[in-house]
């Protein structure tokens, strides 16, 4: 499994006075600062050193004594790890990353029957924890049962909606599925609380991707697969004669797509323009239509603010940046102001909620 800890560092460097009054605070401190360094350049051995000084200075710290299994699993040495972790891993000043850890070991080890008991151990300890939702949902994606993977994301979504992998692993657990529609909402999400890393240019790549896989316009039978038949056939909240929220976004994705229909063939590939066209039409169709407010949603919500606020364009052009590099440049360079300034604009401006649980479809009902 992968590491999923993130190294504390403002924690590290800003100690309480308590704990360094009697010991060389200056030194303690650059240890720190050197031992966090060859963390961040993956030098396992030389921060094992590092914060074995620390710890010779401060041995009841228990913060460095987790960086130091931090360490010893970047370095491959689990079993040694283990033993660092065991006697801490419940101490409170580490949350819940002292069970994830000790839980990772162990999978790295190939106990999987040990990692899931600490992960439910954890979960009893920190039911709040996004991470521990992951752990035991990467377990059953391993073991190829889906949908209860999906289960322990989803419901690490509504537990601690600012930790954003577990929108990550629904994204790319259900994109090459028949349900891409949960793919696309939860990986955009992902977009909106996880920015400029090497897993945002990923999923925004695969949303563009996902989005062209379900559409096939020209298509005579079929132009528009976003939905399982089962997720089309789910009853509607509003009783048998109204839409559910599945079957109105495919609708409303169909009208939205009239123009984009080619005059014969099937049209194989969208461009970011033409998508970003799309969805701006789609938006419009659902307020108009009076869905936002039937069928609750976070992310369409954000759009419609969006679509007010004059920015939705530029939104969806950022939303696909890595889909098309090259037709973003050219885009940029025709735009760049424009651009900027939306970029401006994002940084600034509240976006999705995460105070509480996002509805992004699955579980949410009507107001």
């Amino acid at each position: 499994m992968k590491i999923l800890s993130a190294l504390s560092t403002p924690l590290l460097l800003l100690l309480p006075i308590e704990l360094t009054a009697q010991v060389d605070t200056a030194q303690v401190q650059k240890d720190v600062r050197a031992a966090v360094d060859f963390m961040d350049r993956r030098l396992p051995d030389q921060a094992i050193a590092a914060w074995d000084r620390v710890i010779a200075a401060i041995p009841d710290f228990t913060p460095y004594r987790y960086e130091r299994a931090v360490c010893l699993v970047m370095a491959e040495r689990y079993q040694d790890a283990v033993d660092v972790l065991t006697p801490i891993y419940q101490d409170t000043t580490l949350f819940d990353r002292g069970y994830q850890l000790l839980g990772n070991c162990y999978d790295y080890l190939e106990d999987t029957a040990a990692s899931r008991r600490v992960y439910e151990a954890g979960l009893e300890a920190w039911p709040g924890s996004g991470r521990l939702h992951y752990e035991l949902g990467a377990a059953a994606f391993l073991r190829r049962d889906v949908p209860t993977a999906l289960q322990w994301w989803v419901k690490g979504t509504k537990v601690e909606p600012r930790f954003a992998t577990n929108y990550y692993w629904i994204c790319k657990g259900l994109a090459a599925t028949p349900d891409k529609l949960w793919a696309v909402l939860y990986g955009e999400a992902f977009v909106n609380l996880e920015t400029n890393t090497e897993r945002t240019k990923e999923i925004s790549s695969l949303l563009f991707t996902t989005w062209n896989k379900a559409i096939s316009l020209g298509h005579p039978d079929d132009p528009i697969n976003f939905c399982s038949e089962a997720t089309l056939n789910e009853p509607s909240p509003y009783g048998p004669a109204t839409m559910n929220f599945a079957t109105a976004f495919e609708f409303t994705v169909a009208t939205s797509s009239q123009p984009l229909i080619p005059e014969a063939g099937i049209r194989q590939r969208l461009s970011i323009k033409e998508l970003v066209d799309l969805r701006v039409t789609f938006i419009r169709g659902w307020i108009s239509a009076g869905y936002l407010k039937a069928y609750p949603n976070d992310l369409l919500s954000y759009h419609a603010k969006l679509l007010e606020d004059g920015w939705l364009d530029e939104y969806f052009w950022w939303l696909y940046s890595y889909g098309d590099i090259g037709e973003l440049s050219d885009h940029y360079r025709e735009k760049t102001l424009r651009y900027d300034t939306f970029l401006a604009y994002l940084g600034t401006t509240p976006g999705l909620d995460t105070s509480r649980p996002l509805c992004l479809g699955i579980g949410c009902t009507k107001p």
